[in-house]
């Protein structure tokens, strides 16, 4: 095993991630087409390899400390940019139901690339969206149709909340990454009036000192 994958490998374990042989080389090849492609296209700006591991890879799973995620269940990756949360938790839990949305297609032609070299078709198929999230969201095949609706790196809440709240199952789920524990109160505060008004609610605010990260759930509001 080469370097790079024995340091993931370990890393990953260290952080309660253990990974099958197979998720270290999807990993380890996810890490190169990253690199490989931001040469030429602006897919990040963390190009360190420890780094990589630490602030793409494991700050995507980091959530799953917090959430489970079930075989078969839908989930919607909006702004996916590279690939992060969406890809990383397809690769750590392969059964899921996975949609990416990004409107760049530069990035797009880089996520169809990606997904046949990770051999991320074998349990599900993934779908690639070219599309923005206000369009996603008024399309019928997209409207109430997944279990989870996950955000990274988006606009506050209360401006994203009205393409995120209709992708929602009745019993679903939005999960906002966010960072700054000073400034996600005052997010929170901002938008309840703009989710109860789609018919959400703010069910939990969770840190993760760990990862230096948070997550604001939210979900629909039982009539």
């Amino acid at each position: 095993m080469a370097k790079y994958e024995q340091d993931l490998k370990e890393t990953f374990n260290h952080y309660g991630f253990p990974l099958t042989a197979h998720q270290v080389a999807q990993f380890d090849r996810y890490r190169t087409e990253l690199l490989r492609w931001n040469k030429h296209i602006n897919l990040t700006a963390i190009t360190d390899n420890d780094e990589i591991i630490h602030k793409h890879f494991l700050d995507s799973l980091s959530v799953l400390e917090h959430i489970s995620l079930k075989t078969g269940d839908s989930v919607i990756d909006i702004g996916t940019g590279a690939g992060f949360p969406g890809i990383a938790l397809k690769i750590y839990i392969p059964d899921i139901r996975l949609t990416l949305v990004e409107s760049s297609k530069k990035k797009v032609g880089f996520l169809k690339f990606l997904v046949p070299q990770l051999d991320l078709h074998r349990k599900t198929t993934v779908e690639i969206l070219a599309e923005r999230a206000e369009v996603c969201s008024q399309q019928q095949e997209h409207i109430g149709t997944y279990d989870w609706v996950f955000t990274r790196y988006l606009a506050a809440i209360r401006d994203s909340a009205v393409y995120c709240m209709p992708l929602l199952k009745p019993t679903g789920k939005w999960v906002a990454y966010k960072s700054g524990e000073e400034t996600i109160k005052a997010e929170i505060d901002e938008s309840a009036t703009c989710l109860r008004a789609l018919g959400g609610t703010i069910e939990n605010a969770l840190q993760n000192p760990k990862f230096d990260r948070s997550y604001i759930v939210m979900r629909r509001v039982k009539l």
